[in-house]
């Protein structure tokens, strides 16, 4: 049986890039109109459990052996100059998306 470490791995980041993210939607959106803001009252812990199952959902929903087979493939006779422009795209888009919102965060909870 093949190691699905990485593949999980992927699948954990990629629920709290897009968590993350959520939350900056949220804010932005709370913050331009109050009125949408029904979730401020919330405590941690349903946040918490929402990050929970949100994880549980992309694990269920990426998840898919031949659909990451399918990315195997795809990507195998890719160029080390080509494999080199994904990786640092990706991290880009990873380091970007926390920085967002940390850049933001001092903007809305003003």
């Amino acid at each position: 049986k093949k190691d699905d470490t990485p593949i999980s791995t992927i699948i954990i980041i990629l629920t709290f890039i897009h968590f993350t993210q959520i939350l900056i939607l949220y804010s932005i959106i709370g913050k331009l109109f109050p009125q949408f803001a029904i979730f401020d009252n919330l405590k941690k812990i349903y946040i918490g459990l929402f990050f929970i199952f949100f994880l549980l959902f992309n694990y269920l929903i990426f998840y898919n052996k031949s659909h990451w087979q399918n990315y195997l493939v795809e990507f195998k006779n890719e160029s080390t100059s080509e494999s080199n422009r994904g990786w640092w795209l990706v991290r880009i888009y990873l380091i970007g998306s926390v920085l967002l919102f940390f850049i933001l965060m001092p903007l809305l909870f003003s």
